[in-house]
């Protein structure tokens, strides 16, 4: 991810790559030689850039981010903050506390057919469904929960508009690992809505799809292809000829997905923003913490 997130950065107006920072010096070479910045191995050279990213190791995320703003920098760092939900509160308030911007990688929100969705959504959800699989990744050391269900997460919370969680049931397994490779979780809503997730790296295909049913309408969701289809019941009889059958009448619309770029640089875009004052920092650090508090809940609980 931080050679994605360098190739981003170099590539938008109204930022510059100023430095990479690795503790391989030949990898932080390669790369700074490829988009014609500087490089380091240590972290205190981010000292004289007005922002950065934190894209390394999770394990790391955690003295890399609070020393990043110890020196009052506005910090994009990726998902999840830390492993562990006491550390990635600790960095929260730590920004809190600064007064300093801080924003996590949750890149699946600026997935152009998660906003559109969003804002098709006439009412509230009563049902939703979500699948988030890919083939075998062996070099990650990370729990699926917080690898790739912790997407699928947020975007439910941001679909049910911040309602409470009240009921987490959940099951993990993980073939031929020693972390996590395969999770389904049920969360239970305030308002009594349910959400079925599912997260897997031990499958043979990518799969990334919503299903979100509503009073009025339901929309199906591909998040690879980044289409929409919403599908509205209209009527269903029985219909008497030679024999008994059913009629169902349901209108099917197809609606525009607007491309507004690749997610990651639309998630840039928003943290330029997010330094410029243009977001609501203490709002942007308040929407972290409530995917990381259900993913550790589904880790527990499993």
């Amino acid at each position: 991810m931080g050679s994605n997130h360098a190739r981003v950065l170099a590539e938008t107006a109204g930022a510059e790559l100023a430095i990479v920072i690795d503790i391989e010096v030949e990898r932080a070479r390669q790369l700074a030689d490829l988009y014609g910045c500087s490089f380091a191995t240590d972290i205190e050279a981010a000292a004289s850039c007005d922002a950065a990213v934190v894209a390394t190791p999770t394990a790391l995320h955690l003295p890399h981010a609070r020393e990043l703003i110890d020196f009052g920098k506005p910090v994009l760092v990726e998902k999840p903050v830390t492993p562990n939900i006491e550390a990635t509160r600790a960095v929260i308030a730590a920004a809190d506390r600064a007064g300093t911007p801080l924003m996590c990688g949750f890149v699946e929100r600026f997935n152009p057919v998660v906003t559109t969705v969003a804002s098709l959504l006439d009412h509230e959800p009563l049902h939703l469904v979500t699948v988030r699989h890919s083939p075998r990744t062996p070099r990650s050391t990370l729990s699926v929960v917080l690898d790739l269900l912790i997407h699928d997460i947020d975007l439910v919370l941001r679909y049910m508009g911040g309602r409470v969680v009240r009921q987490v049931v959940s099951a993990t397994t993980s073939p031929g690992s020693d972390v996590p490779e395969v999770a389904d979780c049920i969360l239970r809503f305030e308002t009594g809505a349910v959400a079925t997730l599912s997260a897997s790296r031990a499958s043979q295909r990518k799969v990334r799809t919503h299903v979100i049913e509503t009073e009025s309408a339901l929309y199906d969701v591909d998040l690879l292809r980044q289409d929409v289809t919403v599908y509205q019941h209209r009527s269903h009889e029985a219909v008497y000829r030679d024999g008994l059958s059913y009629r169902a009448e349901t209108v099917v619309d197809i609606p525009f997905v607007r491309h507004g770029g690749e997610p990651l640089a639309l998630q840039l875009r928003h943290f330029l923003r997010l330094i410029a004052g243009e977001v609501d920092a203490e709002a942007e650090r308040a929407s972290i913490l409530p995917a990381h508090e259900v993913a550790a809940l589904v880790e527990a609980n499993a």
